[in-house]
């Protein structure tokens, strides 16, 4: 009886360490990430608007980008993305998966996948009254 009580307890401790691992087994992506997107646009307007990102009626163009990740809580996170010509808020969350990263930005929509603990391929999705672009990149975490 006392072995199966002691078989009982260590079973339990090591269900309730693992769960806790699980939780907790979130990975990190705070910090500065780089890449380029390489897009297409459709424009709806022959006017450039005060919302557009960019100076020039490209219609396949590539921005050179920065993905700033400063806050992090488990699954969640946000920070900035930027190029030359604009900056904007962006919010996140970590797919079930711990691969699958998903983010929405003032006007648009990131799904990405972490390929590794230092590299992200993503896909982006972008809409405005003037025009409409879909690119994909790959990031790289600056160490």
């Amino acid at each position: 009886m006392r072995t199966l009580l002691c078989l009982v307890t260590s079973l339990l401790i090591i269900t309730i360490s693992l769960t806790a691992a699980a939780q907790s087994g979130f990975p990190d992506l705070r910090g500065t990430w780089v890449g380029t997107d390489y897009g297409v646009r459709h424009y709806r307007s022959p006017e450039l608007g005060a919302s557009t990102h960019h100076k020039a009626k490209d219609l396949f163009p590539e921005i050179p980008l920065t993905l700033k990740i400063e806050k992090q809580e488990g699954f969640r996170f946000s920070g900035t993305k930027s190029s030359e010509h604009w900056s904007e808020t962006i919010s996140g969350v970590i797919g079930f998966d711990n691969k699958t990263i998903y983010i929405a930005d003032d006007n648009g929509f990131l799904f990405c996948r972490l390929v590794s603990p230092d590299k992200m391929e993503q896909i982006y999705l972008h809409i405005t009254p003037e025009h409409s672009a879909a690119a994909r990149g790959v990031m790289f975490r600056k160490r």
